[in-house]
């Protein structure tokens, strides 16, 4: 129950294979070729995430930020510069990761699954950040514990649902100091 992210990744690629999907972000892509030599669209692939009920295309993304050290006016221009249209190019162009600008054709990304990707970003109406970015580290960003641990091993035994809700719950509550 403490698999890291990329021993996540190569597990789908074992032999015998130790997962099926992976449920991640565009930058699985680059964790895949690097750790098992896998071509895309040949030995994986991307899809959307279902729609419930026919609803509008969303898409479930994590956030970033820019931190800078210092406070000077190139440095602010410089961080500026990374949220246009032209940065978010040099961004596409390279691969491997959607550029977070919808002004950013698509077509410039050089592969199919991360032109899909910024496809599917730049085209959502509805965007919402993953549980595991609202919530503090203790109960979503630690291996081993909270949210990670509780959905491993909901993934292990699908049969509580309600117990997963009712464990879920009770970690964030302790958490967010509830």
């Amino acid at each position: 129950m403490k698999t890291d992210f990329p021993t996540s990744v190569s597990q789908v690629f074992s032999n015998p294979p130790k997962a099926a999907t992976v449920f991640e972000s565009d930058f699985v892509q680059g964790v895949t070729t690097s750790s098992a030599s896998a071509k895309a669209n040949t030995d994986f692939t991307q899809f959307a995430f279902p729609s419930i009920d026919n609803s509008a295309p969303s898409v479930v993304g994590g956030g970033g930020i820019v931190v800078t050290f210092k406070d000077d006016p190139s440095t602010r221009a410089f961080v500026q510069y990374l949220a246009t249209p032209q940065a978010g190019e040099i961004w596409a162009k390279l691969g491997g990761r959607a550029s977070l600008n919808k002004s950013v054709n698509p077509d410039l990304c050089p592969d199919e699954i991360t032109k899909a990707t910024a496809t599917a970003l730049a085209d959502a109406q509805t965007f919402r950040f993953d549980m595991s970015d609202l919530a503090p580290g203790a109960f979503a960003g630690t291996v081993g514990q909270g949210e990670w641990k509780i959905m491993q091993g909901f993934l292990k035994n699908r049969s509580d649902v309600k117990g997963t809700q009712r464990a879920l719950e009770s970690a964030a509550a302790k958490a967010f100091g509830k």
